[in-house]
């Protein structure tokens, strides 16, 4: 699948922020929508007027295709100037289909992982989020999960010496209930057994793989940090101290430390179906069916 560039920078309707202090920065880039992969045009000329390298700790970037990283001809020229990127690559085994119709497969985001180590310097550095796992009737009446797609991702992950995997599960909040009924798509419940079940085949395959699990504020995980002051200190090539004070603006339960957040809630081009955001959906399905469309046993 061709990955479709954003070069045009946009006029400025960023989220309510202001000009970098004294302090080193911990940048966020972002948590509100895919930056790296719709919008790197924008992206590389917001750090280039808000985010003077001098000035930033560690630059977190968000990810379902961080290819233009690495290959963009404005962002990742504009990356390199930057002493420390931490990323967190959200691979769900659902990229390509109608549920996510504008994101790459599985397969070929597997494959970017070894580029990403090197051009971070340290797999430390990169965090695969299978994030969210989702539970949906589908329009012809299938039960599906990608619950099952999580094996192969940690065999992946294993295999390139990445040590953490963060997990989350599908809010089931009322926006996107309804708009998954435009579809006909219907977002199943999922039981406390059924959670534990599939909490403990989770754990079970990255232990045997020597793969830490952390939840996102998701119960049945080690609760972790996203954004963690204390690993972006050990990792820093110059050891700078970043910030552990708790991060405001989250939900109770999130532990991250606190950071700047450079993004905006346009619309996101990915078209994920299930996203709590603000996804750019087409008014049809478009894309194949997901992989692993069966109902899940235990």
């Amino acid at each position: 699948m061709g990955v479709l560039y954003h070069v045009i920078i946009l006029h400025d309707q960023e989220s309510k922020t202001t000009e970098m202090g004294s302090a080193l920065k911990v940048i966020s880039a972002s948590r509100r929508v895919e930056m790296p992969a719709f919008y790197p045009g924008r992206l590389a000329e917001t750090l280039r007027r808000r985010c003077p390298p001098a000035k930033v700790h560690t630059l977190v970037l968000w990810s379902k295709n961080p290819r233009a990283c690495v290959e963009h001809p404005v962002l990742a020229p504009a990356l390199m100037e930057y002493s420390h990127i931490f990323l967190h690559f959200t691979i769900t085994g659902m990229g390509g289909s109608f549920l996510e119709p504008n994101i790459p497969s599985a397969v070929e985001m597997l494959d970017l992982i070894p580029l990403l180590i090197r051009w971070l310097g340290d797999p430390r550095r990169l965090v695969i989020r299978f994030d969210p796992i989702v539970h949906l009737r589908l329009p012809n009446g299938k039960i599906y999960s990608n619950f099952c797609q999580f094996e192969k991702i940690a065999d992946a992950v294993s295999k390139a010496g990445i040590g953490l995997v963060i997990v989350s599960r599908m809010t089931r909040y009322s926006k996107i209930i309804q708009r998954l009924k435009r579809w006909s798509i219907e977002c199943l419940p999922v039981g406390d057994l059924q959670k534990e079940r599939e909490n403990r085949t989770l754990l079970d395959i990255a232990e045997s793989r020597r793969i830490e699990i952390q939840g996102c504020c998701t119960p049945g995980f080690l609760n972790g940090r996203c954004i963690d002051g204390g690993r972006l200190f050990e990792l820093h090539p110059e050891k700078r101290p970043a910030s552990r004070a708790k991060a405001g603006g989250q939900r109770a339960d999130c532990r991250c430390t606190e950071s700047w957040d450079i993004g905006w809630y346009y619309r996101c081009p990915g078209g994920c179906v299930y996203c709590y955001a603000n996804p750019l959906c087409n008014s049809r399905l478009e894309g194949s069916i997901p992989d692993g469309v069966q109902p899940v046993h235990f």
